[in-house]
């Protein structure tokens, strides 16, 4: 065969593209057994809404595990898997028991630990002494059910963040499944480019017009995982966001329609969600919208339109709508569900503004290679609560000359070193400090 050299080439090279390499197992696969799937399983994995729970048992796929979710008629949450021990009926046509559930097709009864209370058709209890149905135990925290489904001598405490608690905040869950790979859409978390591209230069300011400024981005590690740490001068305010990671799965974002243009120090998140795989090719995102005065003082967020398959901004879900507009403004859902089932990262090319692609996958990698839980599982906390680093601040410039990109990344430096050395502080003490630090370095005009 010819062999062609196709670094020369200048145009029309699909027929030397035509290959499509293999996704990288390592951080895409979830299955039990897998580093991947096995990694996400030493920590609380959020599995659906508490809503979704009512009078039947609800059936679900989570890390390429078929379960089956239900609450018993004493309202204890269980978690067992799908298929009955006996003869694999499916315990999704179970019978709620008021301890635990029966299945349909021979009445084994099993306890909410898997436990078997009853093999009614056996003349003994030989089968029930030695085996134990597969379950998981569940929590229920503000509309969420979480499950742990790593080694049950390993279970750590379900971590409680600082913004889980944030006061005079309505908290209102949700749950969106999308068709690809976790990681696509947790990566998108570490992706600030994007937000001036495609969610505002290309298709029109979806979340704000300040969102489209020029900024100066950072990426830090944090003791959760990472941040990226975006500053921008709008309306003479320096504006620094940053948007956190937490590993393994989980990402916190500020307000969705910020408009900058007034003083605020350490505002809180608008969002803390979970990107939970179902199996290698599609993922559940599962949390909470968080409504307060000062995330949305427009009043353009909608509680009511946040739920199961359902959220308040554009781009989220395919159901929103049609594949023309889809096509015309497209969002988040459609630039990660078109890169494949699983994104193929050999066939990727990164490049400079991938950097946040980048860390966040080498600290997946590393983490799945060190073994034990992810940061979040053993991450020190204050009184039970963990200090995390998602925030905006808005500062007024002092000056009407345009500052230099160095002079904004200054800033956001600044403000990203004061809040990773205060995360141990009550929220505060933690503004104050910001305050006293930017007062001084960047005294008002």
């Amino acid at each position: 065969m010819k062999v062609i050299d196709t670094s020369a080439l200048k145009g029309y090279a699909g027929y030397f593209r035509r290959k499509v390499g293999e996704p990288d197992a390592e951080v895409t696969q979830v299955g039990p057994g897998t580093p991947c799937g096995e990694w996400l399983r030493r920590c609380w994995q959020p599995i659906c809404l508490t809503s979704e729970v009512r009078d039947l048992p609800v059936p679900l796929r989570i890390l390429g595990e078929d379960l089956v979710v239900f609450r018993d008629g004493s309202g204890r949450l269980g978690l067992l898997h799908k298929h009955c021990s006996h003869r694999g009926a499916s315990l999704e046509y179970g019978i709620i028991q008021h301890c635990g559930i029966t299945c349909c097709y021979h009445g084994w009864h099993y306890d909410i630990d898997g436990k078997i209370l009853s093999t009614p058709a056996e003349p003994t209890d030989r089968i029930r002494s030695r085996l134990v149905h597969g379950a998981y135990p569940v929590r229920d925290f503000k509309g969420i059910l979480f499950a742990y489904m790593g080694p049950p001598d390993e279970m750590p405490a379900m971590p409680r963040l600082d913004t889980q608690d944030a006061a005079d905040t309505e908290f209102v869950p949700f749950s969106l499944s999308i068709p690809c790979n976790w990681l696509q859409v947790y990566e998108n978390t570490q992706d600030p480019v994007h937000v001036v591209y495609l969610h505002t230069r290309l298709t029109g300011a979806q979340f704000g017009d300040a969102s489209g400024a020029e900024q100066e981005i950072d990426y830090v590690e944090t003791p959760l995982g990472m941040m990226n740490v975006q500053t921008r001068l709008w309306k003479n305010h320096y504006w620094t966001r940053t948007t956190e990671s937490i590993l393994p799965n989980c990402n916190q974002g500020g307000a969705i329609w910020e408009t900058a243009d007034t003083t605020k120090l350490l505002q809180r998140v608008a969002f803390l969600r979970w990107m939970v795989p179902i199996d290698d090719t599609h993922t559940v995102t599962i949390g909470w919208r968080l409504f307060r005065d000062e995330l949305d003082p427009q009043k353009i967020g909608d509680a009511s339109k946040v739920g199961k398959q359902t959220i308040d901004f554009v781009g989220q879900t395919e159901e929103e709508r049609s594949y023309e507009q889809r096509q015309r403004v497209p969002g988040d859902y459609e630039v990660q569900v078109s890169q494949r089932a699983i994104a193929v990262h050999a066939n990727e090319n990164l490049a400079t503004s991938d950097r946040g692609v980048a860390t966040l996958r080498r600290l997946i990698r590393n983490s799945i290679r060190a073994g034990g839980p992810p940061r979040s599982s053993s991450a020190p906390a204050k009184e039970g609560v963990i200090g995390t680093y998602c925030q905006d601040t808005v500062w007024p410039a002092g000056t009407t000359a345009a500052p230099t990109k160095d002079t904004l990344a200054a800033f956001g430096n600044e403000v990203a070193v004061n809040i990773l050395a205060s995360g141990h502080e009550d929220e505060t003490a933690r503004r104050a400090g910001l305050r006293q630090m930017l007062a001084s370095r960047y005294p008002r005009a």
